[in-house]
C-alpha cells in the first residue's frame, strides 16, 4: 500500500487528543516554533496552554494533516476511523496494549484491538501503536511527547526505531550529529521501517539512514530499500536486537540452531548492503562517517597520534579487522624526518611524538604529509581537556594544523577521541565545519569504518538474484526418513552412499551381504542418531553385524527399519550443508565445520538463499576449517570445486521445491581427496 507521508512528516495543521502526553506535545511544537496550527481536541477544556480546545472530531475546522492520539488503547480505534473519514493526513497511536501483548495476553484484546485500529484508519498512513512518534528538525515539525535534545538542520541522517527510549537517547547525544528526522513505529501495526526509510530516501536533505530494528516483517522490504539507497548514494546502518523464532523452536537440526539469532540477521542486511553494527556508539560513529563522507570504497587507512601507546592500541585492534595500515611510502618518510626529525620512528600507525606539540606549522607539515595521500580513511587519535576544569590552549595548535591538512587532504578525515568523554560538543562542532569527522572510541570508531567499508563494497559487488521469501503459514511438518531423503538427493545431483533399506531383521541381513565390508547400520525413525545410539559403524563381517542386531533390544521403535551402507573411508574432513526456512528471513543456507561437534564447535558461515558460487566460496574461506580444505600442512588440496557443486544442487533442489521444504541437512557431508559424499540426510517437508 502507497503511504502519503509527507504530509504526516511536514503537517500544516496539527490535532492532539488526550490529556497530559497530549499537552507535552503542544509544549514540545512551541519550543520548536511551529509555526502552523494546533487544534486541541478534549471533551471538556475549553483550552490547552492558551488555546482554543475543541471537543471532538466532528468540531475540527478540516482534516488535520497530523494527529497525535495520546487516549488509551481503547478509544484509540475510533478516532482515527473518525480521523480517517474526513480526510486527515496520518496519525500517532501512542497508547501501548495491542499485538505487542499477544504472548502475555490470553484473551487476545490487544490483537483484537489493533484490527479495529487498522480497518479504522483505512488508507490514513498511522505511527505505531506504542510509539513516540516523530521529529522532523529540518522543517521544525513534530509529533513527540518528551524532552529531545535535538536542533533544526539543513541536513543530516534519518533515524528510524522501534524503541522510542532508544529514540530519545539518540537525540541527547553530544557528537553533533546533525539529525534530519527521527521516526518511532512502535509494533509496525500498518506502516514498516523498511517502508517509511524508502519514502525518507526522497528527501535530497537525508544524507543517510540509521534504523533500530527489533523485529522484520518481510526482508523483501528491506531489499527495495537497499537498492534505492544504491541508487540514491545513501548508505544505511542498522543495529538488530531480538531473537528469530527459529532459533527457540530448533528441535530436529543443528541447522537451526546456528542459523537463527544473529546469524540470519547479519545474512541478510550482509547481502542487502546494510552495515549491521553491535552498539549505538557503533551506530552513531557509522552515521557520522556516511553523513560527512558516505561509504568507504577500499580498506587502505592511516592513523596519526602523539603516544606510542595510542599507536600500538590501534594497531592491535585493527589486527583481526578487513582493514590495513600500509607501509610508508619513501617520500612520505623524507617528508617526515624533516618535520619530525631523526629520533621518532616512522610507521603506519603513527606516533609522531610530542616533540612538536606546540608547533603548528611542524604539527600541519606531519598531517599533510600523511592527508596528501590517497588514503581511504585516515584518522588522528587526539583527546581533549576536560571542558569545565581545564584549558583547551595547548591543543590550539594541533586543531588548527588538523584544520590546516584537511584543506589539502585527499582523504577522508577523522579525529578520534579514545575515550568518549574527551571529545567536547564544542570541538565536535568546529570539526563537522569542515568536513573532519568527529569520533569517539578507538574500537567503536574502528566497528564504524569497517562498516562503512562494507558498504561501500556492497555497492560495487554485482547484482544479486532477489530473495527467496514468502509469507509461509506454519503447518505440520513432517520428517522424512534418511533413506527416502537420500534418493532425492541423489535424484537432484547429490552424492550418497551405497546403501539398501530393510525393514526386517531378514531382510536387513540380506542387504548386509550385498553390501561391500566395511558397512554402517542405522535405525531409522530418529532425528539423532548418534544421540540415540542408532547409528553403528565400520562393521567388517556377518556375526557383527548380527550380534549388533541381537543387542539392539528396545531401541527399535514400531515401525522401524534399517538402513545398510557401504561406509565411507579415508575421509578428510567433514562438513555440514544446511537449508532452513526461516519465518522472518527467508531460505538460509548454513555451511559449517559437520560432524556430532557441530553445535559445540559453532565453525559457522550463514548466507540468504539464493546464493551463488563466488558468496558460498567466501563462506567457506570465512570457517576454520578452511586451511584443511585447501590442503592444510602440504596435504593434497580438497575437491573445493565438487563441494560448490554439491551445495548449489543441494540449493536448487530446495528452491524448486520451496512450497514443500522447511529444512533440509546433510551432516556430515564426506570431504575426500577426490570427492564428496552426503552420508546423513535429514529432511522436513509440509507434506
Amino acid at each position: 500500500m502507497d503511504f502519503k507521508l509527507n504530509r504526516l512528516f511536514n503537517p500544516k495543521t496539527i490535532a492532539i487528543y488526550g490529556g497530559g502526553w497530549g499537552e507535552n506535545v503542544i509544549t514540545q511544537l512551541k519550543k520548536m516554533s511551529f509555526a502552523g496550527k494546533i487544534w486541541p481536541v478534549h471533551p471538556y477544556k475549553k483550552s490547552v496552554q492558551g488555546i482554543h480546545c475543541f471537543k471532538n472530531t466532528s468540531e475540527l475546522p478540516s482534516g488535520p494533516d497530523a494527529s497525535f492520539i495520546g487516549v488509551n488503547r481503547s478509544k484509540t480505534p475510533q478516532i482515527l476511523k473518525e480521523l480517517s473519514d474526513i480526510g486527515s493526513g496520518g496519525a500517532v497511536c501512542f497508547a501501548s496494549g495491542f499485538s505487542e501483548t499477544a504472548s502475555q495476553d490470553e484473551t487476545g484484546k490487544g490483537t483484537d484491538l489493533q484490527n479495529k485500529l487498522l480497518n479504522a484508519a483505512k488508507n490514513m498512513p498511522i505511527l505505531g501503536p506504542n510509539c513516540y512518534g516523530f521529529i522532523n528538525y529540518l522543517d521544525g515539525k513534530l509529533l513527540w511527547p518528551d524532552q529531545h535534545g535535538g536542533e533544526k538542520v539543513s541536513s543530516g541522517v534519518a533515524i528510524i526505531t522501534q524503541s522510542s527510549n532508544i529514540a530519545i537517547n539518540i537525540t541527547m547525544q553530544t557528537r553533533k550529529l546533525p539529525i534530519a528526522y527521527v521516526v518511532t513505529t512502535g509494533n509496525q501495526s500498518q506502516l514498516s521501517q523498511a517502508e517509511i526509510a524508502y519514502k525518507l530516501l526522497d528527501d535530497p536533505r537525508v544524507t543517510s539512514l540509521g534504523l533500530h530494528v527489533e523485529g522484520i516483517l518481510s526482508p523483501k522490504d528491506f531489499e527495495r530499500l537497499s537498492l534505492k539507497a544504491k541508487e540514491k548514494q545513501k548508505g544505511i546502518v542498522v543495529i538488530k536486537v531480538g531473537k528469530s523464532e527459529l532459533a527457540k523452536d530448533a528441535t530436529a537440526s543443528h541447522t537451526a540452531s546456528m542459523a537463527g539469532n544473529h546469524k540470519a540477521a547479519a545474512a541478510l542486511f550482509n547481502r542487502v548492503g546494510m552495515a549491521l553494527v553491535e552498539t549505538i556508539e557503533d551506530f552513531l560513529n557509522t552515521l557520522l562517517i556516511l553523513h560527512l563522507n558516505g561509504p568507504i570504497f577500499g580498506n587502505k587507512i592511516a592513523s596519526l597520534s602523539c603516544s606510542g601507546g595510542e599507536a600500538s592500541l590501534i594497531a592491535d585492534l585493527v589486527e583481526p579487522t578487513l582493514l590495513e595500515f600500509p607501509l610508508l611510502s619513501a617520500a612520505q618518510i623524507s617528508d617526515l624526518k624533516k618535520s619530525l626529525g631523526s629520533l621518532v620512528h616512522l610507521s603506519n600507525p603513527l606516533d609522531y611524538q610530542t616533540y612538536i606539540w606546540n608547533d603548528q606549522k611542524k604539527l600541519t607539515e606531519t598531517f599533510s604529509c600523511m592527508t596528501r595521500n590517497p588514503y581511504d580513511f585516515l584518522f588522528i587519535i587526539m583527546d581533549f581537556p576536560n571542558q569545565y576544569r581545564c584549558s583547551t590552549s595547548a591543543w590550539e595548535p594541533a586543531i588548527n594544523a588538523i584544520l590546516d591538512a584537511k584543506a589539502c587532504s585527499v582523504c577522508p578525515i577523522a579525529v578520534i577521541a579514545s575515550i568518549e568523554e574527551n571529545l567536547s560538543e564544542a570541538i565536535a562542532e568546529k570539526f563537522i565545519e569542515h568536513n573532519i569527522i568527529p569520533m569517539k572510541g578507538m574500537k567503536s570508531s574502528l566497528k564504524a569504518i569497517q562498516a562503512a567499508f562494507e558498504i561501500g563494497k556492497s555497492w560495487h559487488s554485482p547484482k544479486l538474484d532477489p530473495l527467496i521469501w514468502e509469507k509461509w503459514k506454519q503447518k505440520k511438518n513432517f520428517v522424512i526418513n534418511e533413506y527416502e531423503a537420500k534418493k532425492r538427493l541423489s535424484e537432484a545431483g547429490v552424492k550418497i552412499p551405497y546403501g539398501l533399506c530393510a525393514s526386517t531383521r531378514a531382510e536387513a541381513v540380506t542387504a548386509f551381504r550385498s553390501i561391500k565390508t566395511p558397512s554402517v547400520l542405522k535405525l531409522l525413525g530418529f532425528s539423532h542418531k548418534t544421540e540415540n545410539s542408532a547409528v553403528f559403524l565400520n562393521i567388517k563381517d556377518e556375526n557383527q553385524f548380527i550380534e549388533i542386531l541381537d543387542n539392539l533390544g528396545s531401541k527399535l521403535a514400531d515401525p522401524q527399519s534399517y538402513l545398510i551402507e557401504k561406509q565411507i573411508t579415508d575421509v578428510v574432513c567433514e562438513l555440514l550443508i544446511g537449508i532452513t526456512r526461516d519465518y522472518q528471513y527467508g531460505l538460509m543456507l548454513t555451511i559449517a565445520e559437520g560432524g556430532i561437534y557441530s553445535e559445540i564447535r559453532l565453525d559457522s558461515a550463514t548466507l540468504c538463499l539464493p546464493a551463488n558460487e563466488t558468496q558460498i566460496l567466501s563462506a567457506l574461506k570465512s570457517l576454520k576449517i578452511w586451511p584443511i580444505l585447501v590442503g592444510y600442512r602440504n596435504k593434497k588440496a580438497l575437491p573445493i570445486e565438487e563441494v560448490i557443486s554439491t551445495i548449489l544442487n543441494l540449493q536448487k533442489y530446495v528452491i524448486e521445491n520451496s512450497d514443500k521444504i522447511v529444512e533440509i541437512e546433510v551432516n556430515p557431508l564426506l570431504i575426500k581427496e577426490e570427492e564428496a559424499i552426503a552420508a546423513d540426510a535429514l529432511l522436513i517437508t509440509e507434506s
